[in-house]
């Protein structure tokens, strides 16, 4: 087994804010740079992978004439906002003008409305291209990327294994350059899973911090919107335009403090997970980190309460088709909402106090500390169509393993960065850094601050 240090994001020759820059510097001093170049890239990415079945939509001439258009507004002048000529993609559960909306699934949608929705408004108003949708697990409801009907997203270090979900399509297609970013929902972990399983950055900020008109709900208590990209600059960006919230650019000028849950965590990790986990620590507190063991009593019962409120909210925001009698949705996905359809009032309803009291017990924990770490996932990316997977304690779920390690911080909705962090026998998984409860700005800090130290250690083998 080898442990190596995965900073992907040190090997990126272009952030956000270095393309911007070439594109304007292109088209003002004629430059070789330009939209229409940029989309070119993600063109030719899109060819030479479409193996891995990341794009759900896409119209090549037109995006290359709204690309042009771009450059001639840039050169003009009529355009200089902080996203102004990068390509982006949409996952397929927001609307987005002159693009359909299928979620990945053949039944019946609910009418989103007419409008865009109004983070694609920002992302355009700021320079944005929107060139194209990408592929997700069907209706958001899983994390694999697997799909029955639109066929699995890939995984781009390894084609036999999972990409991740629900955003699938967008942390496989940012890894290999198709578009500078993605944009994604996380209601359990669909920003961070595919991130961890791709090598890229995902941020899901805090509950509400990016509107969500516009948007195909999974679960209105817990969806989110948030940006997958190379780096935490970029996803800060991103936040920035989409959520109209300010974030300091710098690092922290002192090593943080981290807290990990090391009750929570006893017995969930893979071996070779928990091993890298340790190592890393050390690697950390070499660099003036102070780790302390957060104690969260109530975080292991999250897992119990998330469940039944996001199959009893998906199915009463897809109730309408459930009730013609599901037809188009996958076997697997029906008898999920099946069974929140079937949930008692009363359940539902303690399961949202029990949520409270759980979020009382993070937030009081995360008052010690700067923020807290963990990996995003118990174990490195699964085999597409494995079920059950060995943690230190036996053998459990994928969905456990995978969703249950990052489901808690979107039922209580506090912010979450995965950030690139090793790759395990080739396999990347990422790091999971939680902040306090809308402190988007210092979490996207402090990820900075730890970015930067495993920059400093690229492919480097973890002792």
């Amino acid at each position: 087994m080898t442990l190596t240090i995965d900073s992907r994001s040190a090997k990126q020759p272009s952030t956000i804010a270095s393309l911007v820059a070439a594109i304007a510097g292109g088209a003002i001093a004629g430059g070789d740079d330009s939209c229409v170049a940029a989309l070119g890239r993600a063109r030719d990415a899109a060819e030479r992978n479409a193996v891995l079945n990341s794009i759900a939509w896409v119209d090549w001439q037109a995006a290359e004439a709204a690309a042009a258009r771009i450059d001639a507004d840039i050169g003009a002048g009529r355009l200089a906002g902080p996203l102004a000529g990068v390509p982006i993609s949409i996952k397929d559960l927001f609307q987005v003008d002159g693009m359909p909306t299928r979620a990945g699934t053949r039944a019946r949608l609910p009418d989103p409305g007419a409008r865009e929705a109004s983070l694609v408004t920002r992302l355009r108003a700021a320079g944005a291209l929107i060139f194209a949708k990408t592929n997700m697990h069907e209706i958001a409801l899983g994390a694999t990327g697997e799909n029955t009907w639109t066929g699995d997203v890939l995984n781009p270090f390894d084609h036999a294994r999972q990409s991740g979900g629900s955003s699938s399509g967008a942390g496989a297609g940012v890894a290999v350059g198709i578009g500078a970013a993605g944009i994604g929902s996380d209601t359990g972990g669909s920003v961070r899973i595919p991130a961890s399983f791709c090598g890229i950055t995902g941020f899901k900020p805090s509950f509400g911090a990016i509107p969500l008109d516009g948007a195909l709900h999974l679960a209105f208590s817990f969806d989110h919107a948030g940006p997958l990209a190379p780096t935490v600059d970029d996803c800060a960006i991103l936040y920035e335009v989409m959520s109209g919230r300010a974030v300091e650019a710098a690092a922290p000028a002192r090593p943080p403090r981290l807290g990990v849950p090391r009750d929570w965590l006893a017995g969930r990790l893979s071996v070779p997970v928990r091993e890298a986990f340790e190592r890393t620590l050390a690697l950390l507190r070499g660099e003036g980190v102070s780790i302390v063991e957060l104690p969260l009593p109530l975080l292991g019962k999250a897992w119990n309460a998330y469940t039944p409120i996001v199959r009893s909210e998906a199915a009463w925001v897809h109730r309408e088709a459930i009730a013609a009698g599901g037809e188009g949705f996958s076997e697997g996905v029906l008898a999920t909402m099946r069974v929140g359809a079937a949930l008692m009032a009363t359940d539902y309803i303690e399961a949202q106090h029990q949520l409270e009291r759980i979020a009382a017990d993070l937030d009081a924990g995360l008052a010690d500390v700067d923020a807290m770490i963990l990996p995003a996932c118990a174990v490195v990316p699964p085999l597409r169509g494995q079920m059950d997977v060995d943690v230190e304690s036996g053998s459990t779920t994928v969905r456990e393993a995978v969703l249950g390690q990052t489901a808690p911080f979107s039922a209580c909705g506090v912010p979450t960065l995965s950030l690139p962090w090793v790759r395990i026998d080739g396999l990347p998984v990422g790091l999971q850094v939680v902040g306090r409860r809308s402190a988007d700005a210092g979490l996207l800090s402090i990820g900075r601050w730890i970015e930067a130290c495993f920059a400093a250690r690229v492919d480097e083998t973890l002792r």
